[in-house]
């Protein structure tokens, strides 16, 4: 039954992802008395579903091993990753404030390590192969107290290890058994975001946060022009005395808002439910100023595995750092026609918003995952463990014909474009895309392991779905200020994480962006309202 609540408090924060936990520690620590209401029955968001890792230049960590990096080579690296779509203001206080929001949180108890992997754009100024990206160790539940079993967990057993434990993967045999040995012997191990989520909950919990779930927020409520509070679904009105900050997410999850602000036919949201964009919808409301990332590349490809959700809708599964950086596999387009790097999920992301003027279509939607039986036997798929059968749900055919008339794609399109491809493989080059001419492939395989023959049957075939982050939210300045559409910040309300535009980071994607935005702008609106009062 959803718990009534009738208080006042210094902060409500709406929200329990990353963003949100960090602003309600960071809260506390300051002396604030914060309450968290998250919408869900769970704790954690997005965050506990992702991969867990925070991207974070100049880090002291770094430095301790001997790593050498300088704020105008992380300056000049977002650049390049922003690709004209960043604010300066906002680029320069995540710059500037990240490394200290690792170091407070490290300081409060939570055990960040460097994590192997690398910069995306090794091509580009300032980039580094290895030292900014970071994760934290496993955890046990039983350290959370009450909230033991109060967070939610992705599908799989392999969220129990995180990424520290060597190259592979999901396609690593030791790493499925590893994880396997987790499930069995540490049944309340949990590393990757679902880690993070729980290390941010022990925090909380110590610092005498109030956690609720089940609690959606339906408006806010102003006075004076000023926010000075939320209502709740059940009709409760909790005050706010010094301000509201919304880290509710994106909108990922409301077909209507995905309708409204993206170019993606057959969008699949990789979120849960929960996030539907409510935060922005509030605010808007009351005048708030939304923001649109241009030429969004924060785009994926991937599908819905209907196992991990019986009699329910799954979250849509990332192929891009699974299936498409391994070897036999290609992806092609209703032509048959291959139209990127598989490899590198970022050569993809621009490909899908192509449009054909003369035809009046996007050419690249849909497109279809295909492989052959050489990756089933060493490979892992949609989820399962590598060398496991395919399960029904996916399409097969004795021969590369069959399949295309399976999948109504054109078959001679298909059959060509695997001649060719076979071809390159075998000669060691992918000479119409430079596929394993990447460095970055996960940082999980020489680059070119990324080539191998499709020729082995029978063969595979799936309808791939795009997914992203989304392009639009609220516009937040430097001080996490959520601005009216007339440019001045509207008093008491603070947008933090997904729930904010990506202004800080601009259109480019780079493996821990997120989630080091919402710890980092966390402490930022936290010390705000904690030195402003009620101004």
């Amino acid at each position: 039954m959803t718990q009534q609540l009738h208080r006042a408090c210094d902060v409500v924060v709406v929200g329990a992802g990353c963003a949100g936990l960090a602003t309600a520690i960071a809260a506390a620590e300051l002396g604030l008395d914060c309450l968290v209401l998250e919408k869900a029955a769970k704790l954690g968001g997005g965050t506990a579903i992702s991969s867990g890792y925070l991207w974070v230049g100049a880090n002291h960590l770094h430095a301790a091993a001997g790593g050498v990096d300088s704020l105008e080579a992380v300056t000049a690296y977002l650049r390049y990753v922003g690709a004209g779509g960043l604010d300066e203001a906002r680029m320069a206080a995540f710059i500037a404030e990240a490394p200290y929001a690792l170091r407070f949180f490290e300081a409060a108890g939570i055990p960040f390590r460097l994590s192997p992997r690398i910069d995306h754009y090794g091509m580009a100024p300032g980039a580094l192969a290895g030292g900014r990206i970071l994760e934290t160790p496993p955890i046990e539940a039983s350290a959370l107290g009450a909230h033991y079993d109060n967070i939610l967990l992705p599908a799989g057993p392999l969220f129990r290890l995180g990424g520290a434990t060597g190259k592979g993967g999901a396609n690593s045999p030791a790493f499925w058994q590893a994880a396997r040995d987790a499930e069995r012997d540490r049944p309340g191990q949990r590393a990757s975001g679902a880690g993070l989520v729980s290390w941010l909950v022990k925090l909380a919990d110590a610092r005498g946060v109030e956690i609720h779930t089940g609690q959606a927020v339906k408006r806010l409520t102003m006075q004076d022009g000023r926010v000075t509070g939320v209502v709740t679904a059940n009709g409760d009105t909790i005050a706010a005395r010094r301000g509201v900050v919304i880290a509710s997410g994106g909108y990922e999850s409301n077909a209507e808002l995905v309708r409204r602000f993206e170019a993606l036919p057959g969008w699949q949201s990789m979120f849960p439910k929960s996030i539907s964009g409510d935060g922005l919808v509030m605010a808007t409301e009351h005048g708030a100023a939304v923001h649109v990332i241009g030429n969004n590349l924060s785009v994926f490809l991937g599908f819905r595995n209907p196992e991990e959700a019986p009699g329910g809708t799954a979250l849509c599964r990332l192929s891009g750092t699974q299936e498409l950086p391994s070897p036999h596999t290609i992806v092609v387009n209703r032509h048959g026609r291959r139209f990127a790097d598989e490899s590198f999920f970022q050569a993809v992301a621009p490909a899908l918003r192509e449009f054909d003027v003369v035809a009046r279509e996007q050419p690249n939607l849909p497109c279809w995952l295909i492989f052959d039986q050489r990756y089933v036997a060493q490979n892992s798929f949609g989820g399962r463990p590598p060398g496991a059968e395919i399960p029904p749900w996916v399409d097969r055919a004795p021969t590369l014909d069959a399949l295309a008339a399976r999948l109504g794609i054109a078959a001679e399109g298909l059959a060509d474009t695997v001649r060719r491809f076979n071809a390159d493989v075998g000669d060691g080059t992918d000479r119409q895309f430079g596929r394993g001419q990447s460095a970055w492939g996960l940082n999980r395989y020489a680059p070119s392991a990324t080539l191998g023959p499709i020729e082995e049957a029978p063969f595979y075939g799936i309808c791939l779905h795009p997914t992203a982050l989304s392009s639009a939210g609220l516009l937040a300045d430097p001080l996490a200020r959520v601005l009216h559409v007339r440019g001045h910040p509207i008093p008491g309300l603070y947008a933090v994480g997904n729930a904010a535009a990506r202004t800080e980071t601009g259109s480019g994607y780079q493996t821990g962006f997120s989630l080091a935005s919402g710890l980092t702008f966390g402490l930022v609106a936290a010390r705000r309202l904690a030195a402003a009062g009620t101004a």
